[in-house]
């Protein structure tokens, strides 16, 4: 009733902007864009407010037709040139504008960046952001959203297999971390390190990631960074495309198909898009483990039980007129994925023979499924412009197993161990006030409800409630025509509600004895907090900036943290909760120094942060008394630092060749026990080289070839009861090309990862507590078929 109530007054609300506009008169925007030589530049114009804009002429000239009075957020590109952002406010006529951009041979340099809240360019924005485009995405393809990410500084991923994984920030994740889909939080992910993203790596457009603290904007979860998935801009009115993209990976056979098609009919548009993924189980270069003292086969190298599939579609509708955009997406990630057999129960010889078929999926396993309904608005009021997103997300995880593998002869659940039902209402208000040339401010507010439920004969999570909303205002101002300034505060309540639970008790003999034992009390929780940031960007040069951000931020213990006591079989251990936890309250500043001229890019990236009451899930040196569990990890709070940094090199030593070097370091550490914190990512070393082929003017333009190599150091630095890992080092290296057959472009690519087969573990994989490699070599081939049904 709620979300109806909301999307009902949205309409009203369009469809009065919508009689208002016909008696608004409208304006042009007209321009010329040129290169640093007067010559024009058939650049590309986007209107960030309308999403929707143009591409500039033969001769550099553009036109933005049918624009009311107000201010508009301007992003200019082209391959090869630094990307311009500027703010035009229409009053009572036509604006004319010239541009000149800068040329960069480093390609990233000509994407616009938008997470920034107040939508100006990327030296005027104070927080260190990245940003990566489709092109991006698909060359780094590894099955999943996460692992595409890692090649950016400071990001990581927690990987349960090759199926799962989830991002990780500066050595944090889950609830540190925020994902943002279309405006919106990602629910879900955050129950444990084996609840990877349920988001469709083809479906995804753009990515912009904002490390550092960033809760005021975004929430509590924001408080060590945001990932936030962007759309791409809307289709030019007249133009209906698509794409196919097919693509198949050696090491377990995983097989991808994706298509997608959009359009956009006199300001009505859509887009669509399906995807199928399956794969078996993977490959790993060894041929048996160690676990608790046993060694144990691994026949054919092949890790029993790890195939899985996939299935998703999204679909969007809505309209872009002259007051505004407003659309609806709808979409279901489906993923069903087996989980190692030795994860369950006591690994033995025999349950991990295979039975010949590398595609079943066999208990145990996992049968997860994300359903999300988005609107999007965004309405201009005056001179300025409101944003509304609102939301509807049905997280389904369901974890299937053997009863007497938990020490239960029978259930009348079947095979149903553990079922979680989370359900999330979402809605986001943003009101973006341009005060004046030198001011812009916004107002925001925030509100969520979830509700849990639970099924299974086991017992992980209770059912529970949360509520929560937050009211922020951010204001930027610009002192001096290269000196930015910034600061805001938020004010944030929530409320957790979380039932007691108790659990029969079963005899050796797995027969219920009719006694139940209290797993989590009755619990309920109120809070609130104040927050605050503040930052500059210092434009020392039109090829030097330094950005520094100061904030303090708190984060609510999520209901996992407060209430689960049981095994999580995804993670191989027995989690415990403490219903006694206290908010976090951090302190944190983050610095950014670039270098840029157009064959060079340096960037360096130092923070610190300083936590009251950090929570973290510690290992103990007790093993659990749970049926089928190993060891028992507590949910603990310390005082904490963390500090480190990230450093990037991207030299063209010419257009063709190019070069880059990325590095970061995480430190840990707890000011209670003297120790590092668990679960830290090891420093690496990341260097790459690419090589435009020449062939422009041959049967394969557009070809290139690159080569990585990866050092990850040592992991020494553990907790009590951690173990340490052994550095390594990865080769990974691909070649792209496109061609024509008929009329037809053909986009394919090729590449490997691992090539050297090398035999590692990944402090932050789950399989390592088994002893079990990471996956060995892999080898990726995929083939984009871009069309058009319709061209304007």
């Amino acid at each position: 009733m709620r979300f109806t109530f909301l999307l009902i007054s949205i309409l009203l609300t369009l469809s009065h902007h919508q009689i208002s506009a016909q008696s608004t008169p409208n304006y042009r925007i007209n321009g010329i864009v040129l290169d640093e030589s007067g010559e024009p530049l058939m650049a590309t114009i986007l209107i960030h407010e309308l999403g929707t804009g143009t591409s500039a002429n033969l001769d550099g000239q553009f036109t933005l037709k049918n624009l009311r009075p107000g201010n508009y957020h301007l992003h200019v590109s082209h391959l090869g040139y630094k990307s311009l952002t500027e703010t035009v406010i229409i009053e009572n006529s036509d604006i004319n504008l010239k541009w000149q951009m800068e040329p960069s041979a480093i390609t990233l340099q000509s994407l616009t960046i938008e997470a920034n809240p107040f939508k100006n360019g990327p030296v005027e924005q104070s927080q260190t952001i990245d940003v990566i485009d489709r092109d991006f995405i698909e060359r780094n393809n590894s099955g999943t959203f996460s692992n595409a990410l890692e090649k950016l500084p400071g990001i990581s991923t927690i990987n349960t297999g090759v199926g799962i994984s989830k991002p990780v920030i500066r050595g944090m994740s889950s609830n540190r971390i925020q994902v943002n889909d279309r405006g919106i939080k990602q629910e879900g992910q955050q129950w444990g390190a084996d609840h990877g993203l349920e988001i469709d790596p083809f479906d995804v457009d753009r990515v912009e990631i904002v490390k550092g603290p960033a809760s005021l904007i975004y929430g509590s979860d924001g408080m060590s960074g945001v990932i936030n998935i962007s759309p791409a801009p809307l289709p030019i009115n007249g133009n209906i495309n698509g794409h196919l993209i097919n693509s198949y990976q050696t090491n377990n056979n995983m097989r991808s198909h994706s298509a997608m098609v959009e359009g956009n009919q006199n300001g009505f548009i859509f887009k669509g898009r399906l995807t199928f993924q399956d794969y078996q189980d993977y490959r790993v270069p060894a041929d048996e483990y160690t676990y608790a003292g046993f060694v144990l086969p691994v026949y054919e190298n092949r890790l029993k039980n790890t195939a899985g599939k996939e299935r998703h579609f999204s679909i969007m509708t809505g309209i872009r007129k002259n007051w505004g955009k407003s659309t609806l997406t709808v979409s279901r990630f489906g993923q069903q994925a087996g989980i190692f057999t030795g994860a369950v129960g006591i690994p033995n010889s025999y349950n991990l023979q295979h039975n010949g078929d590398y595609s079943n999926i066999e208990l145990p396993n996992q049968d997860n499924s994300h359903l999300k309904v988005i609107s999007n608005t965004t309405i201009q009021l005056g001179k300025n412009w409101l944003e509304m997103d609102l939301a509807y997300q049905r997280n389904e995880r369901l974890e299937k197993s053997l009863p007497h593998a938990h020490g239960i002869n029978s259930s009348d659940q079947g095979n149903l161990a553990l079922a979680l039902y989370l359900n999330t209402y979402t809605a986001n208000f943003r009101y973006n006030r341009q005060i004046n040339n030198k001011q812009q401010a916004i107002i925001g507010f925030q509100s969520s409800i979830m509700d849990n439920q639970f099924g299974g004969f086991e017992f992980l999570l209770p059912k529970f409630q949360s509520k929560s909303a937050g009211l922020f205002y951010f204001h930027e101002y610009r002192l001096l025509d290269n000196f930015i300034i910034n600061a805001g505060l938020r004010m944030d309540i929530a409320k957790h509600q979380i039932d007691a639970h108790s659990q029969p008790v079963y005899s050796s003999a797995g027969e219920p004895t009719g006694n139940e034992v209290l797993r989590n009390p009755d619990i309920d929780r109120n809070y609130a907090n104040m927050s605050g940031s503040t930052g500059l960007s210092w434009i020392i040069s039109n090829k030097s900036n330094i950005k520094f951000n100061l904030g303090s931020s708190y984060r609510i213990p999520s209901p996992i943290e407060l209430s689960t006591n049981g095994i999580h079989h995804g993670n191989f251990r027995h989690e415990l909760g403490n219903s006694s936890l206290k908010s976090e309250r951090s302190f944190q500043g983050d610095l950014n120094f670039t270098y840029s001229k157009h064959n060079l890019l340096i960037g360096f990236s130092p923070y610190l942060a300083y936590y009251l009451g950090y929570i973290y899930l510690s290992p103990t040196a007790k093993f659990s008394t749970l049926p089928g569990a190993g060891t028992l990890w507590e949910y603990r709070q310390n005082n904490a630092i963390f500090s480190g940094g990230e450093a990037k090199i991207h030299w063209a030593i010419t257009p063709e060749l190019q070069t880059n070097l990325v590095a970061e370091y995480v430190y840990s550490h707890n000011l209670d026990t003297n120790l590092p914190l668990p679960l830290t990512p090891p420093a690496s070393v990341l260097a790459g080289v690419e090589w435009a082929l020449p062939y422009k003017k041959t049967w394969l333009p557009n070809s290139n070839f690159f080569m990585e190599y990866r050092q990850v150091a040592a992991q020494n630095r553990v907790d009590r009861n951690e173990r340490v890992t052994k550095g390594y080092g990865l080769l990974e290296a691909g070649i792209g090309t496109e061609f024509t057959l008929g009329q037809q472009i053909l986009k394919f690519r090729i590449s490997g990862k691992n090539l050297l087969n090398a035999y590692y573990f990944n402090h932050m994989s789950r399989y390592r507590l088994l002893n079990l490699p990471e996956q060995g070599r892999n080898i990726n081939i995929s083939l984009k078929i871009p069309f058009e049904i319709k061209n304007p």
